[in-house]
């Protein structure tokens, strides 16, 4: 392998890393919890770091803000403020650390043409352990890594939607669908509604969050479980060690 191409990877590899790392550094800006409720108050969702709801809660008067039949609607409007307010946050957030200007030089280093010499060591690639990694040509690599793209190509778009789970309370009057993102939808029994308390509503609002949120920890979608068969990481753990040391992929 020539010293040009070993540059042009090791170049490569500190791209990748910066890149990496300006990534962890936006998502660390993103709000560990969101607040938001419906427009006439009845409802108030709070969201963890992940952007899910972690809790629901009705205020105690909500009967006279909204009628039974509309309180899963509430929930959902509830939420859609909450990740407003989330999404907002963030945005302020990443715009007083300077990524725009980051990503820029991130970008400006990407595009100049590649000096003879480095103009700083490449970093290490702690994160990946690859001392145990399958010595092979490099061909072998690069025609698994094809086969991979062709795979990939033939998934149907629709495969890679996040699935939705049904989670439900306990004595299934309530019904909260979410995907790994979002709150999808919220279903209450209104008759059974209109006859509890305010404490009664929220624990079965929340037994149904809990239940759902349980489910979606493990729910996959057909085109990630397809590319999970792949062994994207072997093969990624594979090219990590022939950019710490090529010669020994070519002897």
């Amino acid at each position: 392998m020539s010293e040009d191409i070993i540059r042009e990877l090791q170049q490569f590899q500190q791209h990748a890393e910066n890149l990496r790392q300006l990534m962890s550094d936006m998502h660390d800006q993103v709000p560990r919890s969101s607040e938001g409720t419906d427009a006439q108050g009845a409802v108030s969702v709070t969201l963890g770091g992940d952007g899910l709801p972690e809790s629901i809660k009705l205020a105690s008067d909500w009967q006279r803000r909204r009628r039974a039949e509309d309180l899963g609607g509430a929930v959902v409007e509830a939420f859609e403020s909450a990740m407003s307010d989330r999404m907002e946050r963030w945005s302020r957030s990443l715009e007083q650390s300077g990524w725009e200007e980051r990503a820029g030089q991130l970008d400006d280093d990407f595009d100049s043409p590649a000096s003879s010499t480095p103009s700083r060591p490449v970093p290490e690639i702690s994160d990946h352990d690859v001392r145990h990694v399958l010595h092979r040509p490099v061909d072998e690599s690069i025609e698994d890594v094809l086969t991979a793209f062709d795979t990939v190509d033939q998934l149907d778009a629709d495969s890679f939607l996040p699935p939705q789970v049904k989670g439900e309370s306990a004595a299934r009057r309530v019904a909260i669908t979410l995907t790994a993102h979002a709150l999808v939808s919220c279903e209450v029994d209104p008759q059974w509604a209109a006859g509890q308390s305010v404490v009664r509503l929220n624990q079965a609002l929340n037994e149904a969050l809990n239940n759902a949120r349980e489910k979606v920890s493990s729910a996959v979608s057909p085109g990630a479980a397809g590319v999970a068969n792949l062994h994207v990481g072997g093969l990624m753990n594979e090219f990590l060690a022939i950019i710490k040391n090529p010669q020994h992929f070519t002897d």
